[in-house]
């Protein structure tokens, strides 16, 4: 287990001036808002482009949406299984869990998890924009036009969580928002593994030790000295970026290293979901962000037909091995490290439920979302769409059932307010101004 990043800085500039340089730092939260589950890890998973529901979380019987034209007049709805090369009358996945009935794209490898998944459906989406619908789902607030208005769910999840990791928030693939949280809770940022070993190997340039001891001595004054916060945050990063090359930390997520060539193998072509493994059971992240497929526009119906399907069921998959390896792995306190983690699937909006003039799907203004692990209520189906046009619908947040007279939206605001709930945090401190959804919590 590697070194927490408070003992780093610690250690690099004494216990004085780590609190000194500390006492500089935005307040990630006041004492009644701190977490109770000290373990707990997150890993968000966006497949962003916007997601064909049909085929994927809210699949339907294509004995009632038949795909007549007069089915696809009267509801709005036209499955076109077999479009994608469905050979069978009904290829939707029933799993062993009552009502959790998933597409013909979600994949052999989750499905078999169903115990363990949450599935909400029905949502309200604010935009159909793909930048601003895809600044919700990361942010959990719906954006200022083109712009966020808050951090991203998992910047604001690392800081509530503590500094203790050395990377308390990675991400790949995707971009990251920090507005309001501790400079510590950024997301350190890398395309791909390849990317994050070239970002945390070693440079170029190798000081003589006198050289470093004087340097380290001119930043160690610097720091007992700064009265600019800015300035205090710049040092900070400077450690953390040290302390992240002095311990080695590419060979982590180096496939090829001799102690994680079982695990490579095992991971092969899910790079994302590597990276996760590593981050979280190493000790190097609390939360972990990666992109689960390519963006795929599908208004095309080629694209569509070809590309999509297969492209959502390789992200589930990467899901699945995932939550896999980390339920097989103990945790050393207690329990496997998924009963740890909280695995969040999520995109920007749904596909439209009827084809479009050629054949593709374009933006729906309803949403699903996947959820499992830690905290998550597993086997539960919360909400539904409208069997007309799939429209999003209200849902009674305690029993999770559709109530179209005292329900509630359900928006990634909610999700984020639960998320917030399951590690303890019952104070909206992301200003979400949104309930959590008890129905959803284990």
């Amino acid at each position: 287990m590697h070194p927490t990043r408070r003992q780093v800085i610690q250690g690099s500039i004494g216990v004085a001036g780590a609190a000194a340089l500390t006492s500089l730092l935005p307040i990630a939260r006041a004492s009644s808002t701190e977490p109770t589950d000290p373990h707990r890890r997150f890993v968000f998973v966006y497949f962003l482009g916007g997601w064909d529901a049909i085929l994927t979380l809210d699949p339907k019987d294509p004995e009632v949406y038949d795909d007549t034209e007069a089915t696809i007049l009267s509801t709005g709805v036209q499955t076109a299984y077999t479009q994608v090369g469905a050979r069978i009358d009904d290829p939707r996945i029933f799993t062993d869990v009552e009502g959790l009935v998933l597409g013909p794209y979600m994949g052999e490898l989750l499905p078999t998890l169903a115990s363990k998944l949450a599935v909400i459906r029905g949502m309200t989406v604010t935009s159909v924009d793909h930048i601003a619908g895809a600044l919700h789902a990361v942010t959990g607030r719906a954006p200022a036009g083109l712009l966020p208005r808050g951090s991203s769910l998992a910047t604001i999840l690392a800081a509530a969580l503590g500094e203790n990791e050395l990377i308390p928030n990675l991400v790949s693939g995707i971009q990251s928002y920090n507005l309001d949280q501790p400079n510590y809770a950024s997301a350190l940022e890398a395309v791909s593994y390849q990317d994050l070993q070239q970002i945390l190997a070693p440079g170029l340039t190798v000081l003589e030790p006198a050289e470093r001891d004087a340097l380290e001595t001119f930043f160690a004054k610097e720091t007992e000295r700064m009265a600019n916060p800015r300035l205090s945050t710049m040092l900070e990063t400077r450690l953390s970026s040290q302390a992240l090359v002095e311990e080695q930390i590419a060979e982590v997520f180096n496939p090829a290293n001799a102690d994680n060539i079982e695990l490579a193998e095992y991971f092969s072509g899910h790079a994302g979901a590597f990276m996760a493994y590593q981050a979280l059971t190493q000790g190097i992240s609390r939360c972990m962000t990666y992109r689960g497929c390519p963006f795929n526009d599908t208004h095309s119906g080629a694209q569509w037909r070809t590309l999509h399907g297969p492209r959502l069921q390789d992200g589930f998959d990467s899901v699945a091995l995932l939550a896999q390896r980390l339920d097989d792995t103990e945790h050393p306190a207690g329990g496997s490290w998924l009963d740890h983690t909280t695995i969040v699937c999520a995109s920007e909006f749904n596909r439209s439920p009827a084809l479009n003039g050629v054949g593709g799907r374009d933006h729906a203004t309803n949403n699903s979302m996947l959820l499992l692990g830690a905290g998550i209520k597993g086997g539960t189906v919360i909400g539904a769409s409208h069997p007309i046009r799939m429209a999003a619908q209200k849902v009674d947040l305690s029993t999770g059932e559709v109530d179209p007279d005292g329900g509630s939206s359900i928006e990634h605001d909610n999700v984020g307010r639960t998320l917030l709930a399951s590690i303890g945090i019952t104070e909206d401190i992301a200003d979400l101004r949104a309930e959590p959804i008890p129905a959803l919590m284990a």
